[in-house]
């Protein structure tokens, strides 16, 4: 009889399906990502503080629309999470124009992940 793999063996996949089940296994979601998110964020709204609440409510909608997702050919938790994290970061940065007219150039990489 073999064992399950520890989580932080598991691919993403996995380990988003286990947390829906076992919430604390969501950590290992956050460690592997957070850091990587941060710097996206920040490449988006410049080093303001408001990028960690980006990331923040970036992992909260990837938690709660977990049930949602689905493995499709060429398209990975990684890149169905960084399509959430580049649409939150975006639509904070519209909030951030309007309210304040808040305004920065956005690089070509930044734009890369919009769609």
């Amino acid at each position: 009889m073999s064992e399950k793999p520890a989580v932080a063996q598991m691919p993403d996949e996995e380990v988003l399906k286990l947390s829906l089940q076992n919430p604390a296994s969501f950590k290992t979601i956050l460690d592997r990502y957070e850091a990587a998110f941060l710097r996206r964020a920040r490449m988006i709204l410049g080093e303001r503080e408001e990028a960690q609440d980006v990331v923040v409510e970036t992992f909260t909608k990837i938690y709660l629309k977990g049930h949602q997702f689905r493995p499709q050919p060429g398209a990975s938790f990684k890149s169905w999470a960084y399509k959430i994290l580049t649409n939150t970061a975006f639509s904070y940065y519209k909030k951030l124009k309007r309210e304040q007219g808040y305004r920065i150039e956005l690089s070509e990489v930044a734009w890369a992940g919009v769609g």
